[in-house]
């Protein structure tokens, strides 16, 4: 996707550094949407592709301070990512996730067939997604 021609104003990052990291890269950049993609564990079928509207989550002040401690150690996951940018007040309007499911759950030097074939459709969707955003049709997905 980085190499694509998505659009004016459209940014591809890998964001695996860290949660806070990423919120405050949000802060910088003050998005108006927001596609995470990545593998995230939800008990689906290994290689199951899902676009999920983000929803804010309804943590109380402690859980966003221990999702703030968990993301400052480096851990970082789509549904902490979105919990830390809450918490700081940098999820964008728009934001949802493309995910699949992860066929195997530890390190690994290449993706899981399951995983594998799987890419092509979620770069589409992807696309899709900037589409949306880009022609004015997205909707706000989260409660502010």
């Amino acid at each position: 996707l980085a190499g694509d021609a998505l659009g004016s104003g459209v940014v591809v990052e890998d964001l695996h550094y860290g949660g806070v990291a990423v919120a405050q890269r949000l802060q910088d950049l003050r998005p108006r949407a927001l596609v995470l993609v990545g593998a995230a564990e939800r008990g689906r079928p290994p290689g199951t592709l899902e676009r999920r509207p983000v929803e804010r989550p309804d943590l109380s002040p402690d859980e966003l301070q221990w999702a703030i401690s968990a993301a400052v150690t480096g851990y970082v996951t789509i549904d902490l990512v979105v919990e830390v940018a809450v918490a700081l007040e940098a999820l964008p309007p728009h934001a949802v996730t493309i995910e699949i499911e992860p066929a195997l759950h530890g390190p690994a030097d290449e993706l899981s067939p399951a995983v594998a074939e799987k890419l092509a459709e979620a770069a589409r969707l992807v696309r899709s997604e900037i589409e949306l955003v880009l022609s004015g049709r997205a909707m706000p997905t989260q409660v502010a």
